[in-house]
């Protein structure tokens, strides 16, 4: 089993303009699943915002599990790999609190990088993990359906081809049947000429 991933504080950019203080990690998803992972988890935790391509903001929020301060969090998603069957995305969390501009880092606030690392590293990397699952299962299911439908083509064709030889078996018998009949009809055939040469040699 691989080993779950682990967050990391990391500088990274937010947009074109804006870089700064985050905590990174990167799981195997797609961006498209990640992002939807991340909002699916942080809708159960009542929390609204706004999603743009790649992007989470949410604005003026109350996340215990984070800080008891109010704080804007937004969230990056970027394509480490684009390999189809393992697909790595970076994850980047920026979190200012209160009314500050500046992206908070364990220099400024070690419990709340602490706690956002914790998030990442349990709640988030289990739901990544579970979509995983979800995802391999649907692959096998449709790899089993795609197996057992040629089984079942060549189940088809072997029971034709089955009924096929039982009707050659019975036409073989039917046509030997038939020889032995012509055998017996030449030969009745051949005494009855027999008989007609005796009876024109009787006549002469």
């Amino acid at each position: 089993m691989n080993a779950q991933p682990k967050s990391y504080e990391n500088v990274a950019n937010l947009d074109k303009k804006i870089s700064g203080n985050c905590v990174s990690i990167d799981v195997t998803a797609s961006t498209k699943d990640a992002q939807k992972i991340m909002t699916d988890l942080l809708k159960s935790n009542r929390l609204t915002g706004k999603s743009s391509k790649r992007t989470l903001t949410y604005e003026k929020i109350v996340f215990p599990e984070i800080s008891t301060d109010y704080i804007n969090l937004f969230v990056t998603f970027e394509a480490k790999g684009k390999s189809k069957n393992n697909p790595i995305t970076k994850v980047n969390v920026f979190v200012q609190k209160g009314i500050s501009t500046t992206f908070e880092s364990s220099n400024t606030d070690q419990s709340l990088v602490s706690n956002l690392k914790n998030f990442l590293d349990t709640k988030y990397v289990q739901e990544v993990h579970n979509n995983d699952v979800a995802i391999r299962i649907a692959n096998q299911n449709k790899d089993i359906k795609k197996t057992q439908n040629e089984i079942n083509k060549m189940e088809a064709k072997l029971k034709q081809r089955t009924k096929d030889i039982s009707t050659y078996e019975n036409n073989i018998k039917k046509a030997n049947e038939d020889i032995e009949k012509l055998k017996k009809d030449i030969e009745a055939q051949k005494q009855l000429i027999e008989k007609q040469n005796q009876i024109l040699k009787e006549i002469k």
